[in-house]
């Protein structure tokens, strides 16, 4: 990665997209992934426990699955 990509159209949409993704994840699941996994979880959460294990599956998704495609477009 490089910020020179981050200025394509590419790389627009890129920021695009994922600041919606975020934005819909963190309204849909009632709060961001630290304050679910910090304090959520610490308090014995159970809707903590379960969106911090969806935030973590999403994340090894996109991570080795959906971005390596991304990436070699």
């Amino acid at each position: 990665f490089s910020f020179s990509q981050l200025l394509t159209l590419r790389g627009f949409i890129f920021i695009v997209i994922g600041g919606f993704m975020v934005g819909f994840g963190t309204r849909y699941a009632g709060g961001c992934t630290s304050g679910h996994a910090i304090m959520g979880i610490s308090t014995l959460q159970w809707p903590s426990v379960v969106a911090t294990c969806c935030f973590m599956a999403g994340g090894f998704v996109m991570t080795w699955f959906i971005l390596p495609y991304l990436i070699s477009l």
